[in-house]
């Protein structure tokens, strides 16, 4: 197999615009984050191609992907985006300037309840900022802040890997929640031991919420696993709440995330007898890698 090699100098504008296109999977998206035409991505890519006699994008059915090579190239490109941004930092940073782009990761507490209102109030403060909010489970932030897609993550466990720094930043209580024509309605409480008979609407692997009630079952001495009849594992919040709204059983969610269910009367909060269901959510940074102003100054907005 004939290896690619370079026609001329390599072009980092062009490899800038296929690390977008390659991120966010299009063309038409890549275009709009870098303020050009679609026609003008389209022909960088084009022109990488060519310099390198071989294709770094495959588009089958209106999916956007890099070829082998394009994953090659595409690793590469992301340390340079990396090292830009943290360039960028540097001058902001001699300057004082608060300006660019905030790019944070947030699970899914954190990303869909609490970060948003927190991201206005900022950019009323700093207007030249622009966050870009990515969010996933618990999980996938820590991957993220690791990779270096975001800068900075807020999670709902502590994980050991040490090139990361996690930070208390807020409390979250979790309650057990219930429709409205589920017979536990009209209990005032349950015992630990009755969630067994509930069919239990479980978040997934990586979730901070499922971490967390493992880790508060596991210091009552039971097995998450032994204890709750998992009947259904739904990837989002919002998902186990329609579930819920639908009579499918019960969970164990964030309040913050239910509160407008419960004010409407959709879902109730059933308490569990000697069972405190509160845990943290973390700020999570790298250790290695310098915050830009923008992020150290969102760290200090939120504090």
């Amino acid at each position: 197999m004939a290896m690619a090699k370079v026609k001329g100098e390599l072009d980092l504008r062009k490899l800038e615009v296929f690390y977008w296109v390659a991120e966010l999977k299009s063309f038409s998206l890549a275009a709009r984050h870098l303020a050009l035409r679609q026609p003008t991505v389209s022909a960088h890519i084009r022109e990488l191609e060519e310099s390198f006699g071989a294709k770094i994008l495959s588009r089958v059915g209106g999916a956007v992907a890099p070829t082998p090579l394009g994953r090659v190239l595409f690793e590469r490109a992301k340390a340079l985006q990396i090292q830009k941004r943290e360039t960028l930092a540097a001058v902001d940073a001699f300057q004082g300037t608060v300006r660019g782009d905030l790019l944070i990761g947030g699970s899914n507490i954190p990303g869909e309840y609490i970060l948003p209102g927190k991201l206005a109030a900022f950019i009323a403060k700093f207007p030249e900022v622009k966050p870009i909010l990515r969010i996933a489970d618990s999980a996938g932030i820590v991957e993220m802040v690791l990779g270096g897609d975001v800068e900075l993550g807020f999670v709902g466990f502590k994980g050991d890997d040490r090139r990361l720094a996690f930070q208390k930043i807020w409390k979250d209580r979790m309650v057990l929640v219930v429709p409205r024509n589920h017979p536990w309605h009209r209990l005032r409480s349950i015992n630990l031991k009755d969630l067994h008979e509930g069919r239990f609407i479980s978040r997934e692997g990586g979730s901070g919420t499922l971490r967390s009630l493992q880790r508060l079952l596991a210091r009552k001495g039971y097995v998450t696993g032994k204890l709750l009849n998992v009947t259904m594992e739904l990837g989002s919040t919002e998902a186990v709440k329609e579930a819920l709204i639908g009579a499918a059983g019960v969970s164990i969610l964030s309040r913050t995330a239910v509160e407008r269910e419960i004010r409407q009367g959709l879902l109730k909060v059933v308490p569990i007898r000697g069972l405190k269901l509160e845990r943290d959510f973390y700020r999570i940074h790298h250790r290695h890698r310098p915050l830009s102003p923008v992020s150290q100054a969102f760290i200090r907005f939120i504090r």
